[in-house]
């Protein structure tokens, strides 16, 4: 079983004269530290505790030459880029260095500044480690006298990504869900698939033609404001509970209905179509107004079925208001303004009032000019996404726009691509580093007919490496 979150180290005293009991650690957190004694002690090197201040039941010493191995034994079930970190003591003797191994890589040196008799910490090396058995080796450099005191290791993130999810004690699921998709950003991208509203039609019928699910399934919530006899409102959350047991994740957005119930329309006065709402979403500031009060009913409505998914510990990939800055929904139609107003009273009723901490709220933008003044902010924002309908048969990577979109925030949050039609060749996604955390061709057409992905397309893509499928998730759970 696949346990993300928890780097599964096992520090081993294979060889060393006294055997000491390997430990396996569960962090509560991404970072996760190894204590030096419980490493393979080969050569002269020993176990001390003369110096107070160290980590564990004691420190490593006695490096006089290269054949005084200290070798970490790391079972890891996540392929990925780390940060590597050692616990250090100089004590008196001044500054020195260390060489550190990695599995099969050359030799990295690690100077250690002089620390006195205290044990400081350093960053040795950004590295690949590979799913199962690693190997950490340190060996003596310059001057020997120095201690090893252990071993840290933690998940390497993109420069400036937010750290942490904006919901105030965020379920230990929605946690394991962002550290993980922080951990996969820019290396790997996610399949995935959505429907209509409720039901898992299109995940289905790619397992049929490719022998694999997507990683993702998208649900919306288009009828749940409205008494529809013929929907089945409660199979959106069996199906997602379902597919979260079998370790995929769960994605919902919104196409919302009048709030007033005028008609059944969610496309704006801006469009053409011959069902439109002139429902004012600028009434989201005057909370005496008749539309405020059918937008907090719906979305306490909304809300009853997110529950459900907090209670049966689901995190979920929330994707309200998307495309508002096209203004061709009502909630984008009268500017930027109203809906961030909107987005924020959104936040706050459903993780203030309602208290669901297992959303990550995902803001769909776009790379126009004035991307940025539609922007609810950071504090409201966990991940950026973009819906992109290229030319059919058009498997460019979008990586122009995916470049645009992190210049323009800086970085600071994931992205993703939330809505395409024809899918990115993962060659393309490789070559031109565009590093999309999941693809989702809309449902019907955009996934099964073959001028916008080809049935052999979609079989190159559920087994290319870059793609990661439902089968190879891991189990965010534990």
């Amino acid at each position: 079983m696949k346990k993300f979150g928890r780097i599964v180290l096992l520090i081993l005293s294979l060889f060393a004269c006294k055997k000491e009991k390997a430990e396996t650690v569960s962090p509560p957190s991404e970072r996760v530290k190894f204590e030096a004694e419980y490493a393979d002690k080969q050569g002269k090197l020993r176990i001390e505790t003369l110096t107070g201040g160290y980590s564990g039941k004691g420190y490593v010493v006695s490096f006089s030459d290269m054949s005084d191995k200290l070798v970490f034994s790391v079972i890891n079930d996540q392929v990925g880029d780390y940060n590597v970190y050692l616990g250090y003591s100089t004590f008196t003797f001044g500054a020195t260095s260390c060489y550190l191994k990695i599995n099969n890589n050359a030799m990295v040196t690690v100077n250690l500044p002089a620390t006195g008799n205290v044990f400081n910490e350093i960053k040795c090396t950004r590295s690949d480690l590979w799913q199962n058995l690693n190997t950490v080796t340190i060996t003596p450099g310059g001057i020997k006298n120095f201690a090893i005191d252990y071993l840290r290791i933690e998940p390497y993130a993109e420069p400036g990504v937010t750290a942490n999810l904006i919901t105030p004690n965020p379920s230990k699921e929605a946690v394991n869900l962002y550290n993980y998709l922080k951990q996969t950003y820019c290396k790997k991208i996610h399949s995935g698939a959505t429907a209509i509203t409720s039901s898992l039609d299109e995940e289905n019928w790619i397992f049929q033609q490719t022998g694999k699910y997507p990683a993702l399934a998208g649900f919306d919530f288009m009828n749940h404001n409205r008494n529809y006899t013929w929907e089945k409102k409660n199979d959106l959350v069996i199906n997602a509970k379902y597919w979260w047991s079998q370790n995929g994740m769960v994605n919902c957005h919104w196409h919302w209905r009048d709030p007033l119930k005028n008609n059944d329309a969610f496309y704006s006065m801006a469009t053409s179509y011959s069902e439109r709402t002139s429902f004012d979403v600028s009434k989201i500031s005057d909370k005496s107004s008749v539309e405020y009060a059918a937008m907090i009913t719906d979305i306490d409505t909304i809300a009853n079925y997110l529950r459900q998914l907090r209670d049966a510990k689901v995190p979920v990939l929330w994707r309200p208001l998307h495309e508002a800055s096209g203004k061709w929904f009502w909630w984008g139609y009268k500017g930027a303004d109203a809906t961030k107003i909107l987005w924020q009273v959104m936040f706050d009723r459903l993780v203030k009032y309602h208290g669901l901490n297992n959303l990550i709220w995902i803001w769909t933008s776009d790379v126009n000019s004035d991307n940025l003044n539609w922007y609810p902010g950071d504090e409201y924002v966990d991940i950026l996404s973009m819906d992109i309908y290229p030319t059919n048969g058009d498997f460019s990577s979008q990586g122009t726009n995916f470049n645009k979109l992190k210049a323009d925030f800086e970085g600071r949050k994931l992205i993703t691509l939330s809505e395409n039609g024809s899918i990115p060749d993962p060659d393309n996604l490789v070559k031109d580093k565009a590093g999309w955390l999941w693809f989702m061709p809309w449902y019907g057409d955009f996934t099964r007919k073959t001028t916008i992905n080809p049935i052999a397309h979609w079989q190159k893509i559920m087994s290319h490496d870059y793609v990661i499928t439902r089968d190879e998730m891991p189990d965010l759970k534990n």
